[in-house]
């Protein structure tokens, strides 16, 4: 007799079939299954794993983890997400030391024209202590002159 694979309740019924194999549902909890699932959770387990180690090293998009595992790109997304949620949410230091304008010398280095409000930047370093960068953006009045 079959039975469920979550509760072992044999109160089963037929639900169609899946891959050329008869998929039940379970009366009791509502589960689908079939048998001869050739799937163990060790196997997904490991490729959640390394799902998040890949994401979180900046190794890879979604697509290509999902590639290198043959899994569905959108279960490589939703693993990511449900682990993420578990995260506690990042604490901010006061001691910050180190700010990064994402792009901004672009746009510092290619603005040759004033227009409106965005006026013409300017580009300040000094060398405060050793180790120690200082970088300030200044916007040039409109009575300075340029040397």
């Amino acid at each position: 007799m079959v039975s469920c694979k979550k509760c072992n309740s044999e109160k089963i019924v037929k639900s169609g079939i899946v891959g050329g194999k008869q998929r039940f549902r379970c009366k009791q909890c509502g589960c689908h299954f079939r048998l001869g699932d050739n799937r163990t959770n060790q196997k997904i387990a490991a490729k959640k794993a390394l799902c998040i180690l890949w994401y979180a090293m900046g190794k890879g998009s979604y697509r290509m983890i999902g590639k290198l595992l043959q899994i569905k790109h959108t279960l490589v997304y939703r693993w990511i997400r449900e682990f993420g949620q578990t995260l506690p949410k990042p604490q901010i230091l006061g001691d910050i030391r180190q700010i990064e304008f994402d792009e901004m010398w672009h746009f510092v280095d290619l603005k040759k024209e004033n227009y409106g409000s965005l006026k013409q930047l300017i580009v300040v370093h000094e060398k405060q202590l050793p180790g120690c960068l200082v970088g300030a953006i200044l916007q040039r009045l409109a009575n300075s002159t340029i040397r």
